[in-house]
């Protein structure tokens, strides 16, 4: 029985059996995992996880998640990139986000996932302003937060322009996704884009 499936009490009669009840929430859970199936890309046992996982981090038991709850998700702790898959997964200064988006966001990290949805949402992670393009600045954040202080401005400058150059399709300055898709042809995006659940 999953924590997070929100059920009203039932009231119990003297001698009344409590075999409803349980196929009731048996039958909520299925329902649940099956509504969950239509919008992310996930197994039933997968789904089941998901749920636990959502359940754990939901301590409040609100039927929601904060901003807070999903920065302790392990599969996360070390991505240097969480503050923007936080951003994405909670738009527009969004306070919580419920299992439905929760299994939604996951997907992306499915094996399931198809390169050109792990594509896109790469995209988004490098779009640190969202304004739908990556402009020099964008990549340039992008690039600091993955090699963090291991290269110095001068060589940074260097591989934004040689990046820039090679890329940026009309030279207008920003790489729209068609673009972006070229640079990372050679990335294993799948694989880093993939979580095991």
């Amino acid at each position: 029985w999953f924590v997070g499936t929100k059920m009203a009490a039932t009231t119990h009669r003297s001698g009344a059996s409590s075999q409803p009840e349980g196929d009731n929430r048996e039958l909520a859970q299925m329902r649940q995992v099956e509504e969950l199936k239509m919008v992310a890309n996930f197994t039933d046992r997968e789904i089941t996880r998901i749920i636990q996982i959502f359940d754990k981090l939901d301590g409040d038991q609100t039927g929601s998640i904060s901003k807070e709850e999903i920065y302790d998700l392990p599969q996360f702790k070390h991505n240097p990139f969480l503050h923007r898959i936080v951003a994405i997964a909670f738009p527009h200064d969004t306070e919580s986000i419920t299992l439905k988006e929760f299994a939604q966001l996951m997907s992306i990290f499915s094996i399931r996932a198809s390169r050109e949805q792990k594509l896109r949402f790469a995209y988004r992670v490098y779009d640190d302003d969202d304004d739908g393009r990556i402009s020099r600045q964008d990549l340039r954040k992008s690039i600091k937060t993955i090699v963090q202080d291991s290269m110095d401005d001068d060589f940074l400058e260097e591989v934004l322009q040689k990046v820039m150059e090679e890329a940026d399709a009309d030279g207008d300055g920003f790489l729209v996704f068609e673009d972006f898709s070229k640079v990372v042809m050679s990335t294993d995006i799948e694989g880093k884009l993939t979580i095991e659940f």
